[in-house]
């Protein structure tokens, strides 16, 4: 089973990333992990408004960077006083992405937790959101909502590949009270792909029937062996349909709290290997989504 030891929390102390934090210090209490706060002061962009505008404007005592670190050493004193967490923080200077990632590697972390946008009300996702979730060597909770309970509903898409009985057995063993429920997709593209290829459409509805029945077994069977870890019987099913459409359909119809996806892993090219059913996921859904990156190697 695997132990979740530490969460980051991305924080710039937006509302997005208020919501992130607050889901973090939830899974952080109910796994006994480390909290680690990371935060990045954007030195060009202070460099870029001072030359700008009257530099008068802009100076202050202490300087904006000390400001935020005592912030960012504030929160994490109050958070380990109301919770009893052990809570780090890791001030950066730089991209935010690169800061994070950095800290990811460093500390071998279980788990980045990030908001959405700094407005989560907004759809899609922000540029370091979006950054994290392409590159960093751990699974990514991308957070859209703010973390009045724990998750009820964790939809997972599977293909019953490595990489997503992965994702699932990682989606049950940081989410273990939740209601899990695995969804494979048959994408109706197939047929046509089939026939095509020189099969006659009576031999591509046996196909067809068959890899569905294929994908019903080999599900019913990943849902028993999550089951032992989870709380509630692990559900399944096997849809015919666009894959990333369905998924999206799928959450908001249960309703899921939670959507997880797998991907690739990081790379020089993250962002074609996290691939064109993530993508989707995570930009158009209106839930929180867990990334989880396939095990190396």
């Amino acid at each position: 089973m695997t132990k979740i030891l530490s969460i980051v929390a991305a924080t710039d102390f937006s509302v997005g990333s208020n919501a992130a934090v607050e889901r973090a210090v939830q899974l952080a209490v109910a796994h006994g992990a480390s909290l680690h706060l990371v935060h990045s002061f954007d030195i060009s962009a202070w460099h870029s408004l001072k030359e700008v505008f009257d530099l008068q404007e802009f100076v202050c005592d202490p300087p904006p960077d000390v400001l935020m670190r005592r912030r960012l050493v504030d929160k994490a004193t109050a958070l380990q006083a109301q919770t009893g967490l052990k809570v780090v923080t890791e001030f950066g200077t730089g991209a935010a992405h690169t800061v994070i990632e950095a800290h990811v590697k460093a500390h071998a972390s279980s788990l980045v937790v990030v908001g959405s946008r700094a407005d989560p009300a907004a759809m899609g996702l922000g540029s370091t959101a979006a950054k994290v979730v392409r590159s960093a060597a751990c699974p990514v909770l991308v957070v859209r909502m703010p973390a009045a309970a724990p998750y009820d509903k964790v939809l997972t898409a599977v293909d019953v590949s490595e990489g997503s009985t992965h994702a699932a057995a990682f989606a049950v063993a940081l989410f273990p009270i939740a209601h899990h429920h695995l969804l494979y997709l048959l994408d109706p593209g197939l047929d046509r792909a089939l026939w095509m290829g020189g099969i006659t459409a009576e031999h591509a509805r046996a196909q067809r029937d068959s890899m569905h029945a294929h994908a019903a077994r080999e599900l019913q069977q990943l849902a028993r062996a999550l089951a032992r870890e989870a709380t509630h019987p692990v559900t399944v099913d096997v849809v015919e349909d666009v894959p990333a459409r369905a998924i999206v359909a799928a959450a908001g119809s249960m309703p899921a709290d939670c959507v997880v996806v797998g991907h690739h892993g990081p790379g020089a090219h993250a962002e074609r290997l996290l691939g064109n059913l993530a993508q989707h996921v995570v930009y158009q859904t209106t839930r929180d989504v867990l990334v989880v990156p396939a095990v190396p190697g």
